[in-house]
């Protein structure tokens, strides 16, 4: 139960990320993004980001950014390096990645989505954070919800696209 009957409620759209503690719940809605919720039972403090692409394309110099796995992981992990915090003692959980056009054959080489889960559990895995659930793959989208005071994560899975019959047509 929230301590406050009135929790700050933050938003993140894709390229977002916050950090919070006590009375804060984090939420956001998932595609082939991936999310990543982290909590310190201890401090009851914590973090979420919503990544859409692995890494940068691109050799570009530009400042670090939400939207890429590498840089917005390497973000929150330093804040936590810089309050001295054991990345083990975090409960960290991961979810999306699906494959919103599973009708398409692509390939796996070419879904987004996986790439996004490899990229996030090669990251928090060298960087010694236990990664204690997920939600990963499939091809539906995703509602999360993560509450600070409980480090509590909700999911909501929609239902996968129907496909339309229309590429399994020959002719």
């Amino acid at each position: 139960m929230s301590p406050d009957p009135t929790p700050k409620d933050i938003f993140l759209n894709p390229g977002d990320y916050a950090f919070g503690e006590g009375n804060t719940r984090i939420r956001t809605l998932l595609g082939s993004c991936v999310a990543v919720t982290f909590w310190h039972p201890e401090h009851r403090l914590g973090a979420m980001c919503h990544y859409l692409l692995p890494n940068r394309s691109n050799a570009r110099p530009e400042p670090p950014s939400g939207k890429y796995a590498e840089d917005v992981l390497r973000i929150i992990i330093a804040n936590f390096a810089q309050k001295r915090l054991d990345p083990a003692a975090f409960e960290v959980k991961m979810f999306g990645g699906s494959n919103m056009f599973p009708h398409l054959t692509l390939g796996e080489v070419l879904n987004i989505g996986t790439k996004n889960i490899h990229a996030g559990l090669l990251r928090l895995t060298e960087a010694g954070f236990p990664i204690t659930s997920f939600d990963l793959a499939g091809a539906a989208n995703r509602t999360v919800i993560f509450e600070l005071w409980s480090g509590d994560v909700w999911v909501r899975q929609g239902q996968a696209k129907p496909q339309t019959g229309a590429e399994d047509r020959q002719g």
